[in-house]
């Protein structure tokens, strides 16, 4: 009689165990799914490289009439130039003998990797 109430408290005792050792296992959400993922395989001025030079470039006091960058940034038009000059990309790649742009320090990577992967489809205004 004592054996057998042994054997069945080791029993529960190795069920709680592994109930225990598998409900404290979980996933976090941000670890299995990082937000860090750059698509650049259908990249568009409008939709993506705009936002990206409104938000770093045609800022107040840069890129914008009467800043002290080169070129008005606000449009399409004035970012060409700095397209066709072949500055763009340095610039923001910080790279080469370009004036590093932004000032305020380098765009992420997702950024820079947008604005080469437009520039090298053409930099179509789209």
């Amino acid at each position: 009689m004592v054996a057998r109430h042994i054997l069945i408290a080791a029993l529960l005792c190795a069920l709680a165990l592994v109930l225990l050792q598998s409900g404290c296992y979980y996933d976090k959400e941000a670890d299995l799914y990082p937000m860090n993922f750059c698509d650049t395989l259908s990249v568009g001025y409008s939709s993506n490289v705009q936002p990206i030079i409104q938000a770093n470039c045609a800022i107040p006091g840069c890129h914008v009439p009467g800043g002290s960058g080169t070129g008005d940034f606000t449009a399409y038009n004035g970012l060409s130039t700095q397209i066709t000059n072949g500055k763009l990309v340095p610039a923001v790649q910080q790279s080469g003998g370009a004036a590093f742009m932004p000032p305020s320090g380098k765009l992420s990577d997702c950024d820079v990797a947008t604005i080469a992967r437009w520039v090298a489809g053409g930099a179509q205004q789209n």
